[in-house]
């Protein structure tokens, strides 16, 4: 999966972009919310839309971010992480 953090932000929330694996031309918009002390994670994507939010299940897309969460030390640090790594890539 690819995942690009967006460079813009609004307080309490990072964005991500994620290259869809089945439609290159497709991506999808995936979300960390932090704000009251509560954090969410939010994805576009049709599986999370139509299926897992009533279940309250992450996409694969979000279990992949998360997963990097955790291995970077949080959401902030991974959005650090990505971006460096388009940057070196460019």
């Amino acid at each position: 999966m690819t995942f690009r953090a967006a460079t813009n932000h609004t307080s309490g929330v990072r964005t991500f972009y994620v290259a869809s694996e089945s439609n290159p031309d497709k991506q999808y918009v995936a979300q960390h919310i932090r704000r009251s002390h509560q954090q969410r994670w939010f994805c576009d994507c049709p599986d999370f839309t139509f299926r897992r939010i009533a279940r309250r299940r992450h996409c694969k897309h979000l279990r992949q971010l998360a997963a990097m969460a955790r291995e970077t030390h949080g959401v902030s640090r991974l959005a650090t992480v990505i971006r460096q790594g388009e940057a070196n890539q460019g």
